[in-house]
């Protein structure tokens, strides 16, 4: 596959071939496409130029043998406890910025691109922010918030991530 000037690949194991220019063996697919972009003068680097058991392709993780994308297990921690940290504001100070609000909004809508069935998890983020635009204003951290992002991370914490297709048969 690819992508602007990446390209990553999933090929069978004893399909590769050698590509001199990194000295590395990879997919022989891969190792055309890079051939042919030498031959054409597009400039490419070889950090961009990724394939193996699993890829990471735009911050997630692609792992073609059990045909799935998931977040990296640290950023999935990462992303847990700061919903854990955003809802353990102490009574008479739960609040937070709608900075804050739209920060840990943002984060969680990428993690929906391996995981999309999460989205209601973000119900009353989105309704206490509805309108807002003081990104210093404090806003109150209310049950429902709580609540959605509680729900949100019981399944984060369990999800397999986006299971593409399930293979019979690889050839």
């Amino acid at each position: 596959m690819v992508y602007i000037d990446d390209t990553f690949s999933a090929e069978l194991a004893d399909h590769i071939s050698y590509y001199e220019p990194y000295d590395i063996f990879m997919p022989t697919p891969q190792a055309e496409t890079l051939r042919l972009w030498d031959h054409i003068g597009l400039p490419h680097e070889r950090p961009k130029q990724i394939s193996g058991p699993t890829l990471t392709v735009i911050g997630f993780d692609v792992d073609p043998n059990t045909m799935t994308f998931t977040m990296p297990e640290l950023k999935r921690a990462e992303l847990l406890a700061a919903m854990r940290e955003f809802c353990a504001v102490p009574k008479g100070g739960r609040r937070h910025s709608l900075r804050n609000y739209w920060q840990l909004a943002g984060w969680i809508n990428w993690s929906f691109n391996v995981y999309p069935l999460l989205k209601p998890g973000l119900s009353h983020v989105y309704e206490k922010t509805k309108g807002k635009t003081n990104p210093d204003a404090g806003i109150f951290v209310n049950r429902g918030v709580i609540d959605d992002l509680s729900w949100f991370s019981r399944h984060l914490s369990n999800s397999t991530g986006v299971h593409l297709i399930e293979s019979l048969e690889w050839e």
